[in-house]
């Protein structure tokens, strides 16, 4: 869908700019985009009534492309608008969902607001207007996938519970109205109770929607109930067999829980098949007899080298072919022979994977962000950093605004970053600070700017290091175990400046925090975007969730240390460096008692999966080389002896003799 969108915005974007010659023809043309929707339902009533047209769906799709491609047209018309004589409610409501798109979030509300003056009883306005409340100004903050946190939609708990509770007493027991209710409590509420709120809606109206959205909310890290959220996608594919965004969430689920791969595999032969129909002629046969080739992948408890391998060349020989296998299914196999200890075979399948997406996506992106940043993100992790680079700078096209033109320079900081040049993303995030400044940020300049950086691992390497360790201005380790590095001064020196904190470990490690930071033993927390919604009530001078990431990641976000190098080398330090990692080269992934023993091993349920299925080991090492060779950081002991290697020889050291087997 993502291409036919992107194409459709290059013709809207030619459109556009050719009418923009004509007097009067943008604002035109943007009421022309709302007057269309005539023909369909809204989001709202699509949602209320429990039937949502694909047609419905598509047309907003496009309708968001050519609104976001004129906003001189979009804003002549919100200027055009007097809504005390507005009468419409109807049209009142299309006019919001079109500027909501655009971060005009007051403006909707306003818009919402009049709606439900001329129809208080239709609890569709009531719903529409919660909504609007829960992103009422721009004075919060929100994540976008290019630029991490940026200001965003700043909610209005209370009065959105109180319209809701006037929706209810419309529409009692309505499960567009639980929906809504149970959104608002997860996010801004009590997360348990919103559970049971999403949980009632789908049972008095079991859709594929439904069943996906709660497996989103099963899965989110301060839930983490996996095997229902597995459970919860598995309904939802029954129900819409040939939806690959849920048969995606299928496979990472099971590899991260149960390991049932008969089970993973069902799912993806019920994906294939049904998706297979659509091929001409003998299309679908031929890919449910290549998908019957590796049932016994799934079946079998060993995998020998020699049937790894025949499985990568024979996905290899059918990968441009129309009978081919879903992205998805070939994602799900590579786990299976990572899972089985072939790592090296698994990574060779997602170059293969990502050949795909490059050779699917094109280069034309039609001014849409989110196709380039796939696209960039596929080349980069082809090692094609030369022609990544011409497709994003110079700036590819002209940004509609200034989130637009933000998200082009970060994508083009990111791929001179790989390339060894570190002026474009100094200066990109300097200017993100001091134009949108964000808590803490200026107490980490203040630790880590023109100090030696020091980044302690977890990982006992043998080496002895702690003396040196000790020698850095600000030391640095992924958790805060204050027990654990005195028990290992030797190997970890005696100090600990900044952590690094998971979603889980927040909470808990607060007061122990507050503690270290009043005794002067803890300069400083750092936690990621992902977090800060669940944490956002935590305000401590000391605790900064870091405004972004790494943005050109083609199989999930970098592990720890690489991403602690990303963060820290925005505020300029005269030195990083990493010790006490081996990359998982050795025979333990870390140092005894650091983790407990489930998490240090593959497994159902082990934390350790998600180095597999949510992260890319190899990638995550070249990252590290491209930093050493860009001068951002130096490596110490085993870890300069690990990063000396190729990126070959590093994946034959995790295939022969490291933790993960």
């Amino acid at each position: 869908m993502l291409k036919q969108l992107v194409l459709g915005a290059e013709a809207g974007r030619r459109t556009v700019r050719a009418l923009g010659r004509i007097p009067g023809a943008e604002p035109a043309l943007a009421r022309a985009v709302i007057a269309s929707g005539r023909a369909f339902p809204t989001h709202t009533e699509a949602e209320f009534a429990g039937r949502d047209p694909k047609l419905r769906r598509l047309h907003a799709q496009a309708a968001t492309v050519l609104f976001e491609a004129n906003p001189r047209g979009a804003q002549q018309v919100l200027e055009d608008l007097d809504l005390e004589t507005a009468q419409n409610a109807d049209q009142l409501e299309r006019m919001a969902v079109r500027y909501m798109k655009l971060g005009e979030f007051e403006a909707a509300l306003a818009m919402r607001r009049r709606a439900v003056a001329l129809e208080p009883e239709d609890p569709r306005r009531h719903l529409a207007l919660a909504r609007s409340l829960q992103r009422a100004s721009k004075n919060g903050l929100t994540r976008d996938p290019v630029l991490g946190l940026r200001p965003g939609g700043q909610p209005q708990v209370d009065a959105a519970r109180e319209t809701l509770t006037t929706a209810e007493q419309l529409a009692p027991g309505h499960p567009a109205v639980l929906h809504e209710r149970g959104h608002l409590e997860f996010a801004h509420g009590d997360p348990h109770h919103g559970l049971e709120l999403l949980e009632r809606a789908v049972a008095a109206r079991p859709t594929a929607a439904g069943y996906k959205d709660l497996g989103q909310r099963y899965r989110k890290p301060h839930i983490e109930r996996l095997e229902d959220a597995l459970t919860a996608y598995e309904k939802s594919l029954q129900l819409s067999p040939t939806d690959g965004d849920v048969l995606r969430a299928v496979v990472t689920l099971g590899c991260r829980t149960s390991h049932d791969w008969p089970r993973l595999w069902n799912s993806a032969l019920l994906y294939e098949k049904r998706r297979g129909l659509k091929l001409p002629g003998a299309g679908h046969r031929r890919r449910t007899l290549l998908a019957d080739e590796f049932t016994d992948l799934f079946t079998t408890q060993q995998i020998t080298p020699e049937r790894a391998q025949a499985a990568v060349v024979r996905l290899e020989e059918t990968g441009s072919s129309r009978g081919r296998l879903s992205w998805q299914t070939t994602a799900l196999i590579a786990y299976r022979l990572q899972f089985a200890g072939h790592l090296g075979a698994g990574y060779r399948l997602r170059r293969q994977l990502a050949a795909r997406t490059q050779a699917w996506l094109g280069t034309v992106s039609g001014g849409h962000a989110g196709h380039r940043q796939k696209l960039l993100a596929a080349l980069v992790y082809l090692d094609r950093l030369d022609d990544a680079l011409k497709l994003i700078d110079p700036m590819p096209w002209q940004p509609q605004n200034r989130l637009a033109e933000q998200q082009l320079q970060k994508l083009a900081a990111d791929t001179h970053l790989l390339r060894g040049s570190t002026k474009p993303y100094l200066e990109y995030s300097r200017a993100a600070r001091a134009e949108d400044p964000m808590p803490a940020e200026e107490l980490t300049e203040q630790v880590v700017a023109g100090k030696r950086v020091a980044i302690v691992g977890p990982v006992d390497t043998g080496d002895r290091l702690g003396a040196l360790i000790d020698s850095y201005d600000v030391i640095v380790r992924p958790r805060f175990a204050p027990e654990f590095v005195e028990q290992h001064q030797t190997a970890q020196g005696s100090r600990t400046d900044i952590v690094y904190l998971n979603d889980h470990d927040i909470h808990a490690a607060v007061p122990l925090m507050r503690e270290a930071v009043s005794a002067g033993e803890l300069k400083l927390a750092v936690a990621r975007p992902i977090s800060i919604q669940r944490h956002s009530d935590i305000e401590e001078s000391w605790l900064r969730f870091y405004r972004q990431e790494f943005a050109l990641r083609h199989h999930g976000a970098l592990l720890g240390i690489p991403r602690m190098v990303y963060d820290l080398a925005q505020f300029e330090p005269a030195e990083i460096a990493v010790l006490n990692t081996d990359l998982y080269t050795g025979t333990d992934a870390f140092a005894a008692g650091y983790r407990d023993t489930k998490d240090t091993v593959f497994g159902p349920g082990s934390a350790m999966n998600d180095l597999i299925v949510n992260h890319d080991l190899r990638f995550d090492f070249t990252f590290l080389q491209r930093m050493q060779d860009a001068g951002l950081l130096t490596a110490h002991g085993r870890t300069a002896e690990v990063l000396a290697l190729t990126p070959d020889e590093y994946v034959h050291a995790l295939d022969t003799g490291s933790a993960l087997r």
